[in-house]
């Protein structure tokens, strides 16, 4: 699919728990739509595992979705267009007393998707976080647009790991760029 340039002003607001059922279908729909980028041979153990769903814990379900909003252990951001919520992010609570953060998720409505919205999303997270020195997240290891898109956005792998609670290897990456280079990105 060729790559549309968004025209549009892309920012970020803290979610809200009246957010909540409307962010946990666009992340479901987010999510869902990746299965595409799933190797074959990865997709067809997938889908002997008794929990169908392929995606992060608490993708469907707005009751987490919720309780990650009202969490002191959370930032909840909803991605906006103009006034149209297209996807959200979430980091952890303490960035700035730490200058260390983890990046949790960041979702965009799939018919969105290859147009720089994410890009302007994380740029708006970096200004909006301008103490944090460090960024970490992780991201599946077979999930190579993902890796893509954050290592366009000055993420570097820094190892791959199997988590306790996934049936994946996870590819860990980190962006210790200056705040001027990632705000450039």
């Amino acid at each position: 699919m060729p790559r549309i340039e968004e025209n549009r002003p892309v920012r970020l607001e803290f979610a809200t728990v009246e957010d909540a059922v409307f962010l946990t279908i666009l992340q479901a729909r987010a999510f869902l739509t990746e299965e595409k980028y799933i190797p074959p041979d990865t997709l067809e153990q997938l889908r002997r595992l008794d929990d169908p769903l392929i995606g992060p814990p608490g993708m469907v379900d707005p009751k987490w979705t919720k309780m990650v909003i009202e969490s002191k252990e959370s930032v909840y951001y909803k991605i906006l267009l103009d006034d149209q919520i297209v996807g959200g992010l979430i980091v952890a609570a303490d960035a700035e007393k730490h200058a260390e953060e983890n990046f949790w998720r960041i979702f965009i409505e799939p018919t969105y998707n290859d147009r720089g919205i994410g890009q302007e999303a994380l740029r708006q997270l970096f200004r909006l976080h301008p103490n944090v020195a460090r960024w970490r997240l992780g991201t599946p290891e077979f999930h190579t647009k993902n890796r893509h898109f954050y290592e366009r956005m000055g993420f570097t792998l820094i190892g791959i790991v199997k988590p306790d609670h996934a049936w994946f290897r996870s590819a860990e990456y980190e962006n210790v760029l200056p705040q001027e280079d990632r705000l450039k990105l």
